[in-house]
């Protein structure tokens, strides 16, 4: 009997202290999300769920590597830290003191908007921002067209020309002027290496080149809406130079052709003289993306 009893107030024990145990501290947090789901998001919509989750140590770091703001938006997190680890899982128990670091990434310092309004339009849908500037801009040129019919048609391409140069604040560079863009555009082999250290050191800078259409094809299912591949230089069936440059998703306004006779349809062939954006080379493909300014019509 004694040795039941025995048994008995052991089990009784081991019953509260398992019921004390699984009483919540309010000092450990289970985190929500994981570090990669957490990669990605928006700094500011992160740091609000974790107050709201009672983390109170939460810093902040600046990436101010942004260019255009395209692949990767302005505010999207590179990483988080808690307490020096940068992966945990969702549901990991952390202290609610617990020092976060949360890095994201911005445009640097003199080149964000006054206006936070400015900026938040910045972080528009990339799609949606070049279909709203393709639709102002045909409209403009429509009320244009109605009130300047007996105006020059040489004057108004030169106004449009200037405008958009005085638009690009950047100094263009040309063979004449930049060594690495002659030999970039003399290089032979798509996967050269030049290509790739001149893509990362004037990424974001304007070029001016020779140009011609290697192919062109709609952009998914959109009717006027293009991918155009071109080479340096002149058409030529049997040889090319320079690397393999594209117009991504772009219709003939962004285009912004110029020129003394412009053709109502782009194809391959065509010569061009091109003022374009350097965004990225993708190696994987062996692609440099450029973003067009101007392209006049050769």
């Amino acid at each position: 009997m004694k040795k039941i009893m025995f048994f008995l107030s052991l089990l009784i024990a081991a019953i509260v202290v398992a019921a004390c145990s699984d009483e919540a501290d309010p000092n450990v947090l289970k985190i929500s999300k994981s570090s990669d789901e957490i990669v990605g998001e928006n700094y500011e919509t992160v740091i609000t769920d974790l107050k709201a989750t009672g983390f109170t140590d939460i810093e902040t770091k600046v990436l101010d590597d942004l260019i255009t703001g395209w692949l990767t938006k302005d505010g999207e997190i590179e990483q988080v830290e808690i307490d020096g680890k940068a992966e945990f899982n969702a549901k990991d128990n952390f202290q609610k003191d617990s020092k976060i670091i949360i890095t994201y990434h911005t445009f640097p310092a003199e080149e964000k908007a006054d206006d936070p309004a400015e900026e938040k339009s910045s972080e528009k849908d990339e799609e949606s921002s070049k279909e709203e500037a393709a639709e102002e801009s045909a409209s403009e040129e429509s009320g244009k067209k109605e009130n300047d019919k007996e105006a020059n048609d040489g004057t108004a391409e030169e106004e449009v020309t200037e405008k958009t140069k005085a638009e690009s604040s950047q100094q263009v560079l040309t063979i004449e002027n930049n060594e690495e863009l002659a030999a970039l555009l003399a290089v032979k082999d798509e996967y050269d290496p030049i290509i790739s250290e001149f893509t990362k050191k004037y990424a974001g800078k304007t070029i001016e080149f020779d140009a011609n259409i290697v192919n062109m094809m709609n952009h998914g299912s959109f009717d006027t809406r293009y991918d155009i591949l071109m080479f340096s230089g002149d058409f030529n069936e049997t040889t090319f130079s320079g690397p393999n440059f594209k117009f991504e998703d772009v219709n003939m306004i962004d285009l912004n052709l110029t020129g003394s006779e412009i053709p109502d349809y782009l194809s391959m062939g065509q010569n061009l003289r091109v003022t374009a954006v350097v965004e990225e080379f993708d190696e994987d493909m062996g692609i440099v993306f450029l973003e067009p300014v101007i392209t006049e019509i050769r």
